[in-house]
């Protein structure tokens, strides 16, 4: 099933699999790394529980969501994405966010607080370095140009391969494809997750801090380009799960991924919370 609810930000669409809302148990949200869309979700959406509602978002400036204002920082980003849930109804649910994904949820969490998300699954984060994500702030999404000898794809292309590596040529161009597909607008979301990514490391302290249950699933290697290795920190108080493909887990781990997200429900759950009546 797919639709789109109303927020501040104009419609947001989803991709909805599993139990019927208004019949589940427990509330899994699912949230796009960027520049994709929630059909990166489309493998695993019927592949978790019979109890279990499955929610992936378009999140704000991608696939057939409406865009984002200029300019605004992951608290906003948060707030939008909260009133699209509030618009479907649903209250204690489990964020999972892969990549840019991540940092939006890791803002969410912190908004609704620990009764509506007593957990949330992320993508592995490296440590602060200001100099660093500034730098990708500015640079890490050029604007697309389309030069007769498409030398853009060849260029996007090499780009994934140090995101998602070449087990499966085919999600690289897939990633190639939404880039394409979203010139215009690709790049709207990368300067906040960017310069706001040493709060999200703070704020993930502060969740643990709280007795958020954070499962953190990291690849075995990742890198932002050829000389730009990828080195992952550890949050005291996380769970690590080790995954066996660099990203795009849905596609690639299916699996291990639908695995690691009902292992961190049921985690929750046993807390007493994300359970709703039998």
């Amino acid at each position: 099933m797919r639709g789109c609810v109303d927020t501040d930000w104009g419609q947001i669409h989803y991709r909805a699999g599993g139990a019927p809302i208004s019949e589940a148990r427990r509330v899994v949200a699912l949230f796009h790394e960027s520049p994709r869309t929630s059909a990166v979700y489309q493998p695993v959406l019927e592949s978790f529980p019979d109890d279990i509602a499955v929610i992936a978002f378009d999140t704000p400036g991608f696939g057939q969501s409406d865009d984002a204002p200029e300019g605004r920082p992951l608290s906003d980003y948060a707030t939008v994405l909260l009133q699209a849930l509030d618009a479907l109804g649903i209250d204690e649910f489990l964020p999972v966010g892969m990549k840019t994904g991540s940092a939006l949820v890791t803002a969410m969490a912190v908004e609704a607080g620990t009764t509506r998300i007593p957990g949330a699954v992320l993508y592995a984060q490296e440590e602060p370095d200001d100099d660093a994500f500034e730098h990708w702030a500015a640079n890490w999404a050029p604007p697309v140009e389309f030069p007769a000898d498409g030398s853009t794809l060849t260029r996007l292309y090499a780009k994934n391969v140090g995101l998602y590596g070449i087990d499966n040529p085919r999600v690289l161009y897939e990633a190639v494809a939404d880039t394409i597909a979203n010139a215009d607008r690709y790049a709207s979301v990368y300067p906040a997750v960017f310069r706001g990514h040493r709060q999200t490391w703070d704020d993930m302290h502060a969740l643990v801090s709280a007795g958020v249950h954070l499962t953190i699933l990291e690849p075995p290697v990742a890198r932002f380009t050829e000389t730009d290795p990828i080195v992952f920190g550890v949050v005291p108080g996380t769970r690590v799960v080790r995954m066996p493909s660099t990203g795009q887990f849905p596609a690639l781990a299916a699996d291990e991924f639908v695995a690691a997200v009902v292992s961190a429900l049921d985690a929750t759950t046993e807390k007493g919370r994300l359970a709703g009546p039998a």
